[in-house]
């Protein structure tokens, strides 16, 4: 019972309170709905306003029109809160401003929508961005700046270096089998000596050496 007098109540005092409504526009508020070949236009009539006639005037988009001078005459004259303009182009771009008349025949500007433009289904899509692309390094060259033939001279005199490096401790190997005496194999300035160990015994490795040496420069120097 008391249920169904709360439910009877609540549309009267919906009614009688203006604050309970849930969406109040503005006053010179305007809407836009826009298709393919229409626009509609509503607005808000200026507080305190009693508008006898309305005046509705379209610009092309680039500047709102301030009056008849400078825009064309849309919509009726009779007291409407809205105007339908079925003349739209599809791909052009539009802009309506409203005005009223009170019974004293002062005008009353409501407001201007601002650049509304219609979209054109038939329109072809925006050309995709191109991606930039890195310009391409010469041919041969790498981001250090040197390219294939540098690289090789470069691997191809280290190896050299590599070799005759080994060649040289070959050739004192030999020598220092042979003496009676143990000598320095790198000479009295680096005082480096194999005392203990065979001279003889150090020559095979150090020939092994020198052959991978020698292989893998030819490898990286001639593919």
């Amino acid at each position: 019972m008391w249920l169904l007098v709360l439910l009877a109540a609540l549309p009267s005092a919906a009614l009688a309170d203006t604050t309970a409504r849930g969406y109040q526009p503005a006053g010179n508020h305007m809407s836009v709905v826009v298709t393919t070949d229409q626009e509609y236009v509503t607005w808000i009539d200026p507080p305190g306003v009693q508008p006898t006639q309305v005046f509705a005037y379209r610009g092309d988009g680039s500047a709102c029109p301030t009056g008849a001078t400078d825009g064309t005459p849309t919509g009726s004259h009779s007291v409407t809160n809205h105007l339908i303009d079925g003349t739209v182009q599809a791909g052009l771009t539009y802009c309506y401003t409203v005005f009223v008349a009170d019974s004293t025949g002062t005008l009353v500007k409501v407001g201007s929508t601002g650049a509304v433009p219609v979209p054109d289904l038939k329109a072809p899509p925006p050309a995709s961005v191109p991606t930039t692309t890195p310009a391409p390094q010469p041919t041969g060259s790498s981001s250090n700046g040197l390219n294939a033939t540098q690289k090789k001279a470069i691997v191809g005199s280290t190896g050299a270096l590599l070799a005759l490096s080994l060649v040289i401790v070959i050739i004192r190997l030999l020598r220092r089998s042979r003496a009676a005496e143990p000598r320095p194999v790198w000479g009295t300035e680096l005082r480096m000596s194999f005392t203990g160990i065979s001279a003889s015994a150090l020559i095979i490795p150090a020939v092994i050496a020198l052959a991978w040496v020698l292989v893998v420069t030819v490898l990286l120097v001639f593919r």
